[in-house]
Formats: structure tokens, sequence, C-alpha cells
């Protein structure tokens, strides 16, 4: 007797899955993404940054955090891909059970992969603007000695510079951003006269 055709699983489905076979697309796309996370900065950048050729700025400081995640995420895949790979060998599929390819499958894996990915990189910069609060929070930085970190930090919280904006008005602003209104220990208020030239310096 035929089963009818709505009942019947289409090629590729996800009726009678072959769970070996998905764990195996999981474990190449946690490879995948271990890899990435491990070999994105060329050696020449490592050497410039180690030998002070090259300042590396705060936006590596998310990148790196980012690549972090993305190292949790390529154990998570592997090791999710090595679970279900033991499990189709422990619960096989029946000799008579229609085997196809998982395209059905391996179209969720990587949609997850690219969500999952979407996700930390934005979580990355809340991390990122968590920590660089708190480190601010017990560390003052006199940013009026150095106006381009302020700048830096200002645009990584998104921080826009209005046309009428005076340098004191934003640097104030950015303390407000970041939770610190105190000026660092020591350190003095700048000298109005000398606007012009915190201009220059925030330009």
């Amino acid at each position: 007797m035929l089963k009818p055709a709505l009942l019947s699983a289409p090629e590729g489905g996800f009726a009678n899955p072959d769970w070996s076979a998905i764990g195996l697309v999981l474990a190449i796309v946690g490879s995948f993404l271990l890899a990435n996370s491990i070999l994105f900065r060329h050696p020449r950048q490592l050497v410039s940054e180690r030998l002070g050729i090259k300042r590396e700025g705060l936006r590596t400081i998310r990148e790196y955090i980012f690549h972090r995640v993305q190292v949790n995420l390529g154990f998570g895949f592997l090791l999710a891909g090595f679970g279900l790979q033991l499990y189709g060998h422990a619960f096989p599929l029946p000799a008579d059970a229609e085997r196809s390819f998982p395209i059905v499958w391996i179209g969720v894996v990587v949609v997850l992969a690219v969500v999952l990915l979407s996700v930390s990189w934005w979580w990355s910069l809340f991390a990122f603007r968590r920590y660089m609060r708190d480190h601010f929070r017990t560390h003052p930085v006199d940013f009026e000695a150095n106006l381009k970190l302020a700048r830096e930090v200002g645009e990584l919280f998104g921080l826009a510079s209005l046309e009428d904006d005076t340098v004191q008005a934003y640097l104030v602003r950015l303390r407000r951003e970041i939770g610190n209104t105190a000026l660092p220990h020591g350190a003095a208020a700048p000298d109005p006269v000398d606007a012009e030239d915190l201009e220059e310096g925030l330009a």
C-alpha cells in the first residue's frame, strides 16, 4: 500500500534525519569558526604591535572580544557535531529507511551560525563598552591632555560631535556617557582661553 504524497518525507527534509551527517556539518562549521578566530591577524600586524611600530587602536579590543566569542561558538558547534555523530552511531537509521542528502539541515545549521555570529558581533560592542566604563570609573583619564584618545573613545561609544559643540562640552558629554564625570586626581580643568587649540586637537 502506497503512502499518501502529503505524508511522505521530502527529499533532504526533516523526517528521518541522518544524525551522523548533520553532526559532520556542525563539526565543519565549528572548525571554520575556530580557524577564523585564530587566523584573523596577520603575523606582520603582530610584529608591528609588539615592537611598537604601529599602535593598535581601541577598536581592536572589540575585535578581540568578538573572536573570543567565535572560539566559544566554534567549540560549541564541534561538541554538538561530535555528539550527534555518536548519537547517529548509537541509534542508526533502519536499513529500509530512505537516505537523502540533508540539504535542509545544512541550511538550518548555516543560518544558525550566521545569526549567532551577528548576535555575537553586537554583543561584543556591548561588552566592550561595559568594560571600558568599568575601567574609566576606577582609572579616570585626563582627556583634556589626550584629545586623540577622547575622540577615539567617543567614536566607539557613538558620541557624535555637534556643530556648536565646544571641546569642554564634548568632554563633559563623553564623561557622562562613560559614567565618569570626575577629573583624574591632580588634573585641572582646561583653560577656556585655549579652546581653539583644543578644537584643533579634536578635529
